[in-house]
Parts: C-alpha cells; sequence; structure tokens
C-alpha cells in the first residue's frame, strides 16, 4: 500500500534532491500543483502522520496544535493588483486539511477584505464538524452597536457557516476603546447573545496592548480563551519585566492563572525567527542538522501547555511541508535543547533591528510608503549582508541596494515618509515606525553614495 509523501520525499520528487527546504524554493507553478495533486491522490497511510492534537477545554474538542493563518496566503499580481492566488492557497489548506489541521483563522482585514470570502469558500467543500473556524469582531473600525451586528451578521454570510467556533474581539490595545465600544457601548453584551444563541461557540480577544491592559480584562471578564503573540524572542521569565513586544512570559503566566485557554499568534515572529544570522543558525544546526529555524520555534511555543493552537500564516508551499512535518513528528524542546536556543539567541542580537512583523496593519500609508515591505528587505538583508556591523564589502552593498530596489515600488519607498504619525497607533509592536523608515532611508543613501549606484 503507498504512503503519502514525507518532506524529503516531496524534495525528491520535485528535484531538490537532499539540498534541504530551500531548494524547494525553485519549484515552479507546475510543479508545486503536481506535488499537491499527488498528494491528494496516493492512498494509504502517512508516512508523516497527521499533526498533534490539544483538547481545548472550553469546547472539549481536540483541535490541531498547528493552525492555519489566512492573514499571509500566496499572492499574484493581477491589473488591479496583488489578488490571493487562490489556486495554489486551496491546495495549500486541502495539503494540511488531510494531514490533520483542523483550525483556521480568518479576519475582517485580512487581504484586503478578501481572506473570509476565500476561507469560506475552501472549507465549505468539507464537513462542517470537521473543522473549527476562527473570525474576529473588527476593532479598528467600529464605531457603534449597529455597525457591530451588521458586521457579525456579514462575516457568517461571507464564511459561509451557521456558526464561529472562535469569535475575537480583534486587536485590543487600548482600555479606553475596549470600555468605550465594547463595555459602554454595548457590543460586549451582543456578542455574549451570540453566544446564547450558538452563533458563537467561544467568545475571546485578539490582544496587542500592555500588560495591565491585558490583567485587566482577564480579572475584570469572563472569556473562553485569548490570543496572544508569543514566541521565544518575546518571552520573557517571572520576575522579568515587561519591555516592548518582549511580553509574552507575562500574558501566558496571566492566562494560565485565570485558566483560559491559549491561542497563539505569531510563533515565528513573522518569519524573523525562520530567517536567523548565520552563527545563531550555525548553533542550531550543529544539534540537528535536519531541522528548519522555523521548527524551533513551533516546537518551543508547543512545548507550554497552555497553548491549544499556534497559528502559521503559511504563504509557501515550503512553509506548509516543514511546519506539517515539525508538528507531525511533534515533541517538546528538552533541557538541552532549550540551552542551544538561548545560546542561538545570544548570537542574533544583530539580525533584526526593527521588531516588525510584516502584519500590514499599519497600512495604508496616507503618502503609499511600503512600510513592511521596507522593514522586511531591511531585517533580512542587512544582516546577512553584514551592513549593520560594519563588514559590508561593496559588493555586499550593492546587492542590498538592488534587493531594495527590486522589492519595494519607487513610488513606496522609505523617501516618500513625511513623518506624519498615522501608521503609530496601529502598529502591534509599537514601532517608532516613522523614525525607523527614515532611519532605513539615511542607510540607503549613505549606501548609494558610498558605491556610487543611483537609487531613485
Amino acid at each position: 500500500m503507498s504512503k503519502k509523501i514525507n518532506r524529503r520525499q516531496a524534495l525528491q520528487i520535485m528535484g531538490a534532491g537532499a539540498a534541504g527546504l530551500a531548494g524547494a524554493g525553485l519549484w515552479n507553478r507546475k510543479q508545486i500543483i503536481d506535488f499537491f495533486d499527488r498528494d491528494a491522490t496516493v492512498q494509504g497511510s502517512e508516512a508523516d502522520g497527521k499533526v498533534v492534537t490539544r483538547l481545548y477545554p472550553s469546547n472539549g474538542a481536540q483541535v490541531s496544535l498547528l493552525g492555519f493563518g489566512g492573514m499571509r496566503f500566496p499572492t499574484r499580481l493581477t491589473a488591479s493588483g496583488k489578488v490571493i492566488d487562490e489556486e495554489i492557497s486551496e491546495k495549500m489548506i486541502a495539503y494540511a486539511y488531510r494531514h490533520g489541521v483542523n483550525y483556521y483563522d480568518t479576519a475582517y482585514f485580512y487581504h484586503d477584505g478578501k481572506s473570509e470570502a476565500f476561507m469560506g469558500n475552501v472549507l465549505k467543500q468539507y464537513p462542517r464538524n470537521s473543522f473549527y473556524l476562527c473570525d474576529k469582531m473588527p476593532t479598528p473600525v467600529l464605531k457603534s452597536l449597529d455597525q457591530a451586528k451588521e458586521i457579525f451578521q456579514r462575516q457568517l454570510e461571507t464564511c459561509q457557516v451557521q456558526y464561529f467556533d472562535n469569535y475575537l474581539l480583534h486587536s485590543l490595545s487600548s482600555r479606553d476603546i475596549f470600555d468605550e465600544l465594547y463595555v459602554k457601548g454595548g457590543i460586549l453584551e451582543y456578542l455574549h447573545s451570540e453566544k446564547e444563541a450558538g452563533r458563537i461557540r467561544c467568545l475571546g480577544f485578539s490582544f496587542h496592548g500592555d500588560v495591565p491592559f491585558f490583567n485587566y480584562l482577564m480579572d475584570n471578564f469572563a472569556w473562553d480563551c485569548v490570543m496572544i503573540q508569543l514566541n521565544y524572542a518575546d518571552w520573557n521569565d517571572e520576575g522579568e519585566q515587561p519591555d516592548g513586544s518582549k511580553q509574552g512570559g507575562s500574558l501566558y503566566r496571566k492566562a494560565v492563572e485565570k485558566n483560559v485557554p491559549v491561542f497563539v499568534m505569531e510563533p515565528v515572529k513573522g518569519g524573523n525567527l525562520a530567517q536567523l544570522s548565520v552563527p545563531a543558525s550555525a548553533i542550531l544546526k550543529e544539534e540537528n542538522h535536519d531541522a528548519s529555524a522555523a521548527s524551533w520555534a513551533l516546537r518551543y511555543v508547543g512545548s507550554l501547555p497552555a497553548v491549544v493552537t499556534m497559528l502559521s500564516g503559511m504563504s509557501s508551499i515550503e512553509q506548509v511541508i516543514d511546519n506539517i512535518h515539525t508538528m507531525a513528528n511533534f515533541h517538546p524542546l528538552s533541557e538541552k535543547e532549550r540551552r542551544i536556543l538561548a545560546r542561538s539567541m545570544g548570537k542574533r542580537t544583530a539580525e533584526t533591528q526593527i521588531n516588525c512583523t510584516y502584519c500590514r496593519y499599519c497600512d495604508p500609508c496616507p503618502y503609499g510608503v511600503d512600510i513592511a515591505g521596507i522593514f522586511h528587505v531591511y531585517n533580512t538583508q542587512a544582516d546577512r549582508l553584514g551592513i549593520d556591523d560594519g563588514t559590508a564589502s561593496a559588493e555586499a552593498k550593492k546587492e542590498f541596494l538592488i534587493r531594495y530596489q527590486n522589492e519595494v515600488n519607487r513610488s513606496s519607498r522609505a523617501g516618500h515618509c513625511s513623518g506624519c504619525n498615522e501608521c503609530l497607533p496601529r502598529c502591534p509592536q509599537h514601532i517608532a515606525i516613522p523614525q525607523q523608515v527614515q532611519q532605513v532611508d539615511a542607510l540607503v543613501r549613505k549606501l548609494a553614495d558610498e558605491t556610487g549606484k543611483v537609487v531613485i
């Protein structure tokens, strides 16, 4: 009897050999589709098995420890701009579903408002009791109770479901806004009434504020679940004061204290923990040459017992294959591995200077600046090429500028930032965005002067 295709076999089938998942980036569209179609038709036992599940105490369900986030589907360019590549994305979801992923997350804002409809169209192919769907009330655009009611009903219709398994108050960051909208405005009471009616199975919130606000929410209201940003870079130990986004430990411990199940966003910190510096990566590879950097990040979060599901906004075949391989063969980090990971962290301090997860909550910029795109080029290229530590060669500097020109449209580059600060209140990471964008612009101009390369 044939077996389904595991990670190594997939690479061999597509000609990537034993080079690792980086080689899979060479697959063309036809190869990607052929791979997914082949996996769908092979019958029998699965070489990698299915991803592990955890008990979700609030509804008694076994939920996959790996969830599929609907914020970063692969896209394609059309005359009207970037849109979800529906053919590839649907096959990615189908692959995940076959391998046991049963938790799917979407939101009103994702993919310029197209994620909910796409997720609904895909998931309606499967029995409703075979998957768990999460959607969210879009806090940043809320003005009234009537608007909230209209949005919620439209979300059910758009997702083509009769109920949401989890429904979250999206992106809570301000106590004043929460109290005004959800408490005084009656929206929280309304959502509880939808829960009583069965259209919401579990009610919670996703969080982007500070620890005192989180404690206020947990101490004064009843929740079935909570979604927090949690990864090994943002973890703070007990007794260690929270600092910026480094507050995951405080949030997790409070949720455990209140017996509220935890769902996790950004376990790989927007991909930053999948793209480590060479010294940091070498330490992890010495322990396990075949394990990706992302797998270490997923296993770190999965080792926390109160975590029900961690979301991965998978945007490529490489990520789907690697993540499912990791979570189908999941085992918590050992004490030795924790020490190795801690040592690796000491080698990555220069790797990511801007604490961006590329969520694009800061969009749109009134001046058209591609904030996330600029930060992504800087974070992934500056460290790799040695721009930050002064070791960059002239060739490396030119390569950085070429990458910047190729990946950020001319009309969206850092020089167009006016410092208007409209992006600041929308950033979940509380980044000083205008200051950081202007620093990247200064770096680009400096490198252009040093290399004689014209950057418009």
